[in-house]
């Protein structure tokens, strides 16, 4: 008898539900992974600021994709920055005014497996909806995430424009996450379907969905994550990526409490 992984258990999940199936993502470091962004952030700050802050330009010339972290200051002080250094400031600056935009969301690509997961997911049956924090911008979409997110839907072949797909983004930047999470969790009730199964890179948002979603395979994706969220993950399924959906698991654990 075979023994299948929680994430292997999903697919066949979809396609036993007699109501409307739902698989909810979550997009930032759980479906792509935004190491590409925060690097080209980086080194165009270095290319633009080379004159004015040389030890910056120094440290950045040598990182690579792996170095990304949750916080660029710590992978930028981890790789020899000091923490004092005077280009902190306006770099953190620079970053907040380009991670939050369409043309650097675009630059993100999908962690292993997490296209022919979700395309397997849809082809099952399953109303996909992506649910993140990034914003849609202003009433032209400018100023904002959605154009970017739908272009590298697009670009990276995830299921979008077709049926049975939803994108829950911020009204604006500033929404709170408790006014957000509630619209959305009422968004997904409305529905009236079954959440099947969820994915979140926050343990915080992880143990939400399986408070809401008790009966769902509910998946912490071990990437990179707020280190301030310390809410313990015991009851959910653990997965580094999506590569082992189809395969026996090597890469996921299923914490028990």
């Amino acid at each position: 008898m075979t023994d299948f992984s929680p994430l292997q258990k999903v697919i066949p999940a979809i396609k036993s539900e007699n109501l409307l199936p739902i698989v909810v993502f979550d997009l930032d470091d759980t479906l792509f992974s935004t190491a590409r962004r925060n690097l080209t952030i980086i080194q165009n700050f270095a290319a633009d600021q080379s004159d004015q802050f040389p030890d910056f330009a120094k440290v950045a010339a040598k990182l690579s994709l792996s170095d990304m972290n949750w916080s660029v200051k710590f992978a930028l002080t981890q790789a020899g920055l000091d923490a004092n250094s005077a280009s902190i400031a306006p770099f953190i600056a620079y970053w907040g005014n380009t991670f939050f935009t369409d043309d650097y969301a675009s630059l993100d690509l999908p962690n292993p497996g997490a296209v022919d997961f979700a395309n397997a997911c849809h082809d099952a049956g399953a109303m996909i909806f992506y649910l993140t924090g990034r914003h849609i911008g202003d009433p032209g979409l400018k100023n904002g995430m959605g154009l970017g997110t739908a272009l590298d839907f697009t670009n990276r072949g995830f299921p979008f424009w077709k049926g049975r797909c939803e994108l829950k983004l911020k009204k604006e930047k500033t929404q709170t996450d408790v006014d957000y999470k509630s619209e959305a969790l009422a968004e997904i009730n409305s529905l009236k379907g079954t959440v099947v199964a969820t994915f979140d890179n926050e343990p915080g948002n992880s143990v939400l969905f399986n408070q809401h979603y008790p009966n769902a395979l509910n998946f912490w994706v071990k990437t990179t994550w707020n280190p301030n969220d310390k809410v313990s993950t015991e009851g959910l399924n653990v997965i580094s990526d999506f590569s082992d959906w189809q395969t026996p698991a090597s890469n996921y654990s299923s914490q028990k409490p």
